[in-house]
């Protein structure tokens, strides 16, 4: 089989309504999974228009969770479609090899926000199943397969006649009766998931799909064992027969998720300040002191140049406004954050984050090296950068070094925490806040001590300026 632009590398998988192939996109030299559909099945030509209309929308759904989509075609008959090669594995082996509650909580925040932002743009997924759940190298969990030929899905692992829209195992009720479905019908798929996820079971066994529909449609949301049960009001609200007593939206199920989620990881460490911590909390303490003496003396300043601003105030005004010109907004010396006393200690650390471990039995360490990075990474993405206590990139980046010293992404962690404080010290300097810059520059460099960008910033706020009088005397010289 030929498919313009693409050369075939091989066949990676096979079924009623596709073919899927691993091949090379030529023009860019990289690698794509091709899935060329089956036509034997449609119904008329309406089917390919069908097919090229779904996965335009499809192909515009951009989420770091989502798989891209690259392309798609229809060529000889053949309609196809080029997406993203991820070769992480699938959800269903890793459900087979055993997962954490950490994992599995992980897992329903990321594929709710996934679901959510595609319902937000009149996307029902319709099929949310394990082997539908796809990962990149570094862990990335992927939404896939966007009911692409839905109306000729069938599920191998069960008997059946006929055809099955979506999978029986996780089906809802909604769906398997033929009603009218939206978005919570993904929300109930992702609440059996979770379920298997958990135990390892599916909630619904059954031999053939008559008897997982009946069950799906008829038995009470399924107990999670003894161990699980406080996971069981988020099942019930994802899991409910009635979809109006499900979680209203995929939404609200990641903000739901996302508590239970930070629940574990207060258990698993403790509330505790680190120096790095009080310091955010003195630096921001210091600068609010700073901006009343700074308005006091300005307040002192403008009665004392009274007389010459009276001479000149139209243009003196209008020359203060521009960037170059400037009032001088300096903290005092006395004001300016220092590093913290103590620099953090990797053996302190590194016992307080084993203690913390041993707050949750069962856990291992690769467990919680993994939860802590997540964490990390959510703090910097929310710009909890030092604050709030216990809850910060900062706190998290600071465990992780400690349980795992050659951790990359907590030796790079630091540095980003430093460039987003960049970030934040270039915004307040845009707006000639320049008290609250140095303090933004300060909390960076006490981080990253040598980061270049910050150490420039805090030398052209501290020598830019000239005073006010500088500028009056200027102004009447005519410079």
């Amino acid at each position: 089989m030929e498919i313009p632009g693409f050369k075939i590398k091989e066949t990676i998988g096979q079924g009623g309504m596709a073919t899927v192939y691993l091949a090379v996109q030529e023009s860019l030299s990289r690698d794509v999974v091709l899935k060329v559909m089956s036509t034997s099945h449609s119904e008329g030509s309406n089917f390919v228009d069908r097919f090229m209309n779904e996965g335009r929308i499809i192909a515009g759904l951009q989420h770091p969770h989502i798989i891209t989509i690259f392309d798609i075609g229809n060529q000889d008959g053949r309609v196809w479609i080029s997406m993203e090669y991820v070769n992480g594995g699938d959800l269903k082996s890793r459900i087979e090899m055993g997962m954490t509650p950490v994992e599995a909580l992980e897992l329903v925040v990321n594929l709710s926000s996934a679901l959510d932002f595609a319902h937000k743009r009149g996307i029902v997924h319709r099929d949310v199943k394990p082997q539908n759940i796809l990962f990149r190298r570094d862990g990335t969990a992927l939404l896939s397969d966007f009911g692409i030929a839905k109306e000729t899905q069938t599920d191998t692992e069960l008997t059946s006649t006929g055809t099955i829209l979506g999978s029986p195992f996780y089906m809802s009720p909604e769906q398997a009766e033929g009603m009218l479905v939206d978005g919570r019908t993904d929300i109930y798929s992702l609440g059996v998931m979770f379920y298997e996820m958990l135990t390892g079971e599916r909630p619904y066994p059954g031999d053939t799909a008559i008897k997982v529909i009946m069950q799906h449609i008829q038995s009470p949301v399924p107990k999670l064992p003894e161990e699980f049960a406080r996971f069981q009001p988020l099942l019930e609200r994802m899991m409910a027969k009635d979809r109006d007593d499900r979680c209203p939206s995929a939404g609200a199920l990641a903000e739901e998720a996302q508590e239970l989620y930070k629940e574990l990881n207060r258990e698993l460490h403790p509330s505790a300040t680190t120096a790095m911590e009080k310091d955010a909390i003195r630096v921001e303490k210091e600068h609010l002191a700073a901006e009343k003496r700074r308005w006091r003396l300005i307040i002192l300043g403008a009665c004392a140049i009274l007389l010459v601003i009276v001479m000149g105030a139209f243009y003196v005004y209008v020359e203060s406004l521009k960037p170059a010109r400037v009032v001088k907004q300096t903290i005092p010396e006395s004001q300016v954050a220092r590093p913290p006393d103590e620099t953090f200690d990797p053996a302190a650390a590194a016992k307080n984050a084993a203690v913390a471990t041993e707050t949750v039995p069962g856990m291992s360490k690769e467990d919680v090296v993994r939860a802590l990075q997540w964490l990390a990474k959510n703090s910097l993405r929310d710009n909890r950068l030092t604050q709030p206590p216990a809850d910060n990139a900062y706190y998290y980046f600071s465990r992780l070094l400690a349980l795992d010293p050659e951790n990359k992404v907590a030796q790079e962690g630091f540095s980003k925490i430093a460039e987003n404080y960049m970030v934040l010290a270039e915004r307040e300097f845009s707006s000639r806040n320049y008290g609250k810059a140095q303090a933004y520059i300060a909390l960076g460099l006490q981080v990253d001590p040598d980061n270049k960008p910050l150490l420039e910033l805090q030398s052209f706020i501290e020598n830019r300026d000239r005073s006010v009088m500088d500028k009056i005397l200027d102004f009447f010289r005519g410079g």
